[in-house]
């Protein structure tokens, strides 16, 4: 026997099942969207942490290799050093006259800049706030010729542990990373 469809046997959803579908989809949603948001900033803050420690480790590692002064800092090549890490742009130069600025004749080891975004913020204290010079021997030190020591904090403004990491700088020119937890949320150096 075949069986006829007519007018009132359509096969497919009924607009209270679609709605009820719809409701789960958007508390799905709306639970996931929030743990998805903090993975995405804490993956931003890890791989921004992981570029400034490599830039300054090529800094120094080039130092020692070319055995001349290289200098790392907050900046870009148009401005030199600005020390503004919030707009998470860094430069990794040869700074042979020690102003600052990337002039003629200076080669440009490294430049990069991160597409700024609110959930990071990035602060510094010490040189970090001008800039860092590795000598030829590896050392760290300010443009004065002092030693150099500071941090680079870069935070995600969440509840929760691990929300900050932090590059120690220390006058030997070693560069450690140090895991954190600010409660309330990112405070400046």
């Amino acid at each position: 026997m075949q069986r006829r469809y007519g007018r009132g046997d359509a096969a497919g959803f009924t607009v209270t099942e679609l709605l009820v579908a719809m409701v789960i989809a958007g508390i799905v949603l709306g639970l996931g969207l929030p743990s998805f948001r903090a993975l995405m900033a804490d993956n931003r803050m890890v791989s921004t942490g992981n570029g400034l420690r490599a830039a300054a480790l090529s800094a120094r590692s080039a130092a020692v290799s070319l055995n001349q002064s290289i200098t790392f800092c907050a900046g870009q090549v148009d401005e030199g050093c600005h020390g503004d890490w919030s707009r998470q742009q860094w430069l990794v130069f040869e700074d042979d006259d020690g102003d600052g600025s990337v002039d003629a004749g200076e080669t440009i080891h490294r430049a990069e800049q991160q597409t700024p975004t609110s959930s990071l913020s990035l602060s510094s204290n010490g040189p970090f706030r001008t800039r860092v010079i590795f000598t030829p021997s590896g050392t760290a030190v300010t443009s004065t010729g002092a030693f150099a020591a500071g941090r680079v904090r870069l935070c995600v403004d969440r509840s929760g542990s691990g929300n900050t990491i932090e590059l120690v700088l220390i006058g030997s020119g070693r560069l450690e990373s140090e895991h954190k937890t600010l409660a309330g949320g990112c405070s400046a150096l």
